[in-house]
């Protein structure tokens, strides 16, 4: 209880703004870091599992989720959605590179 309320609190005075990371590459970091295969593979698996949660979340079809992500507004929650989605994008381009 006490755990929601400090979230709660701190969720009011400094809301996510997702739109912040816009023009923000993960590619280069990739290739930066000369991450391998399978850490690309999982680092794609965890994302991915992030980004349909979060779209069950937006398309309203999951009410459990729904509590879990409401410190999100509805515009955050799209928008984090889409973050998500750009994330992904690169890790794909990445591992399309090593397989190459």
């Amino acid at each position: 209880m006490i755990n929601e309320k400090i979230d709660h609190h701190f969720n009011e005075l400094s809301p996510v703004d997702f739109n912040i990371f816009q023009g923000e590459a993960l590619l280069p970091k990739l290739q930066k870091q000369n991450v391998n295969l399978k850490k690309a593979k999982a680092l794609q698996d965890h994302i991915q599992v992030i980004m349909e949660q979060v779209e069950t979340v937006v398309e309203q079809q999951d009410e459990h989720l729904a509590v879990v992500y409401n410190f999100l507004s509805e515009k955050e929650q799209s928008d984090y959605l889409e973050f998500l989605k750009n994330l992904e994008k690169d890790v794909s381009n990445y591992i399309a590179l090593l397989t190459k």
